[in-house]
This record gives structure tokens, C-alpha cells and sequence, in this order.
């Protein structure tokens, strides 16, 4: 029989044996972890894949004024390009997104056209140079060529130029006839695109506006300007973007890029690794109310029967990974926690006794809801986390207080 000064000792050695098995417990999470990362990485593929053949995220540059001319520093054989970005750009555009499925992958995909208009103001310095010169025109740069579902065509001082591909761009000719120094020209043209994840802007000129319309309801503006009015409702959403004195010339134009992102608003891979965090947790309040009804109830739970009831929670993740893919994340969650539950529950009943094991499986239950209200705030997690530890830990504190009186 053991004496009042063994007790203590062996609790206090029991104690560091399930401690050691809790930690162990998270070999087993990082495998499941590596799965999440696995089927990630196949996600991201998937959608590689589709941008290659969709066209990748696209960005909308305004038309440069470029005077190209031979170098007289090389002996002609090599041509120095004069730059000139546009007083005044008006965009406009609507945007269509739809949901790409491969397989069990999403991607959003979306369609564009855009309407780029304004005004060039050339001194006369570059018009009489752009009548000595080889060649001069506009050029419209696109972050993807492929992207572009139909030519785009110019209206430039009342006539129409078709913007041909060139060097990665689009580039039409102008005679130097049409230009007009100092003298505002106005041009408009329209890009149609398509594209996947997001669109953006360079606002590249003295006075840049656009208005943007779609249907996705869930966008993100991101980049150096956000807009100055928007609208978001569950058909979609308009935004607004006035940027005045924005021009950086044109070798700094990439550093005020802007847009929006047509993202799935958090993916299901990003909530299950979210919610394997507060693995730990789980597992270290579930053990401590074992050991705590050892200690104060007398019974003797064997070394094994925790390792159990820890793959049993790490098995937890992995359902809710496996039911992720094919159901919405609060549903999948629920048929994890339900299937879980009641497996610890039958295995509760086997060695704490039928009331105990449902206690037990209540508060299993109720620590379930709790990481699952936890990943749904936006803000303020942390604070009620580690209030309800608080509290925990001084249920715990009242609980334990008179051991060693009934030790």
C-alpha cells in the first residue's frame, strides 16, 4: 500500500510522464501538417497550371509617347528611346469573374475590358525630334501579352492605330505629321484581358483616375493607392481611384502600382493549419482533466490510454483536412468534432466510468467550440484566449488546492 509520502511522488512523476506523451503527441501533428503543406503544394500547381493556360494576374500600364532614334554615342548602331507619359489618364473598366474548377481546386478567373483615355502634352523640342527620329509612337505595356482576348486599337488625334505586339508591349506607329506641339492630343483605346488572382494599375501620369466595376463580392485592394470610394455588396462591388501629382517618370512607374486581388477570401488549406495552432491546447486540457480526475477520484488511467486519446485529437486534424476539400470549412469542422467526440466518448465510458465519460466528452465538446469561435474573430482571439486560460487555470488552482490534505 502506498504511503501518504509515495502519493505525492508518484503523482508528481505521473504528471511528467503525460507531460513527455503530450509533447510526443506532436510528432504525429507535424505529419499531418506535412500532409496540409502536401496537398497545398498540389493546389498551388493547379493553379499554375490554369494561369498558364488562362493567362497570369495582369496589370494595366497607361501609353507612353516614345521617339525612337540611333544613337550617334554608337556610332548609330544602337537606338536611344525618349519617354513621355500622358498629362491626363480617364480609366474604366468592368470586370467578370468566375470560379475555375480543376478537379477539387478553385481559381478565380476573370475577364476584363478596360477604357484608358486622356491627353499627351509633347513640347515642340520632342515633336521636331520625333521628325528626325526613326520611328515614333505610342507604346502600351501589359504585365501579360497572352492575356489579351482582342487587338487593341487607338484613337489618336481623330484617326485609329492598331497597337501591334513588340519587345513585350504593344506599339503603334505614329506619323509624325499627327502631332501637335504643345497642344493637349487626346487618345483613347480599350483593353480586353483576360487574367487570374488579380488586376492592377500604374497610375503613370499627372492626373490619373479610374472607376472599376465587377461582380466578385469578396475583393481585396491592395497596392500603393487604395480607393477613395468603394462599394461592396454580396452582387459585387465599385471602387474609385483619384491620384493626382502621381508621376514618377517612367522608370519608377512600378512602385506605385495598385489594384485589386480576386481571392478566395481564406483558403480551406489556410483555416485547418490555422486551427492546428491550438492543437497543443486541445491536448493539454484534455490531459489535465484526466489526470486531474486521477488525482482527485482515485483512478488509475494507464500511459497507453492517453497516447490513445491523443492520436484520436491528432486524427482530428486530419478528417477535418480530408472533408475540407469537398464541403466549407464550418461544416467539415463539424463532422470532425462529432465524429471525434463521440469515438473519445464510447472510449471514455470504457475507463472513467458512464458519468465521468460524459462530462468528459461535454467539456471535449465545449473545447471544440471554443477553437472554433476563436478562428472565426477577426480580432480580440488572443484576448478572450487567454482569458478563458485564466480561467481554466484557476479552476485548475481550486481543484488541486487541497491534494495534499487527501493525499
Amino acid at each position: 500500500m502506498e504511503t501518504k509520502k509515495t502519493q505525492p511522488v508518484n503523482l508528481l512523476i505521473k504528471g511528467l510522464v503525460i507531460f513527455v506523451t503530450a509533447v510526443l503527441m506532436l510528432v504525429p501533428m507535424f505529419m499531418v501538417r506535412g500532409v496540409i503543406s502536401e496537398r497545398e503544394d498540389m493546389s498551388a500547381a493547379v493553379r499554375d497550371e490554369i494561369c498558364r493556360s488562362w493567362g497570369g494576374s495582369q496589370v494595366i500600364y497607361p501609353p507612353v509617347f516614345r521617339v525612337m532614334a540611333r544613337d550617334p554615342e554608337t556610332d548609330g548602331k544602337g537606338v536611344s528611346v525618349e519617354s513621355h507619359g500622358p498629362e491626363e489618364v480617364k480609366a474604366g473598366g468592368t470586370v467578370s469573374v468566375d470560379i475555375l474548377k480543376r478537379s477539387i481546386y478553385e481559381v478565380p478567373v476573370y475577364t476584363c475590358d478596360v477604357t484608358l483615355s486622356g491627353t499627351f502634352l509633347i513640347d515642340s523640342g520632342t515633336v521636331a525630334r520625333a521628325h528626325d527620329a526613326e520611328r515614333c509612337g505610342v507604346w502600351l505595356d501589359v504585365g501579360s501579352v497572352r492575356g489579351l482576348s482582342d487587338n487593341v486599337v487607338m484613337l489618336f488625334g481623330g484617326r485609329e492605330y492598331e497597337l501591334n505586339p513588340e519587345s513585350g508591349g504593344l506599339f503603334a506607329e505614329l506619323p509624325p505629321e499627327v502631332l501637335t506641339p504643345d497642344q493637349p492630343m487626346e487618345y483613347s483605346l480599350t483593353v480586353s484581358s483576360k487574367g487570374t488572382e488579380s488586376l492592377s494599375f500604374v497610375p503613370d501620369a499627372k492626373k490619373y483616375s479610374l472607376v472599376l466595376e465587377s461582380d466578385y463580392c469578396s475583393p481585396s485592394f491592395t497596392g500603393a493607392a487604395l480607393p477613395s470610394v468603394r462599394t461592396v455588396t454580396d452582387e459585387g462591388f465599385s471602387a474609385e481611384w483619384d491620384i493626382y501629382g502621381a508621376y514618377t517618370g517612367i522608370s519608377g512607374m512600378y512602385d506605385s502600382e495598385f489594384g485589386v486581388d480576386f481571392v478566395v477570401p481564406v483558403s480551406h488549406y489556410q483555416q485547418t493549419d490555422r486551427a492546428i495552432k491550438y492543437f497543443f491546447l486541445v491536448v493539454c486540457l484534455v490531459f489535465m482533466g484526466i489526470f486531474l480526475a486521477e488525482a482527485i477520484l482515485r483512478i488509475n488511467v494507464n500511459v497507453v490510454q492517453y497516447v490513445v486519446t491523443g492520436l484520436s485529437l491528432c486524427l482530428f486534424y486530419l478528417i477535418l483536412l480530408s472533408f475540407v476539400e469537398y464541403v466549407s470549412f464550418p461544416l467539415a469542422y463539424l463532422v470532425a468534432s462529432v465524429l471525434t467526440v463521440a469515438s473519445l466518448g464510447g472510449y471514455f465510458a470504457g475507463i472513467l466510468g458512464i458519468r465521468l465519460a460524459g462530462l468528459f466528452t461535454v467539456c471535449v465538446a465545449l473545447v471544440y467550440g471554443f477553437v472554433f469561435m476563436l478562428l472565426n474573430m477577426q480580432t480580440g482571439s488572443l484576448l478572450v484566449g487567454t482569458l478563458a486560460l485564466f480561467i481554466i487555470l484557476c479552476a485548475i488552482m481550486y481543484f488541486t488546492k487541497d491534494l495534499n490534505k487527501n493525499a
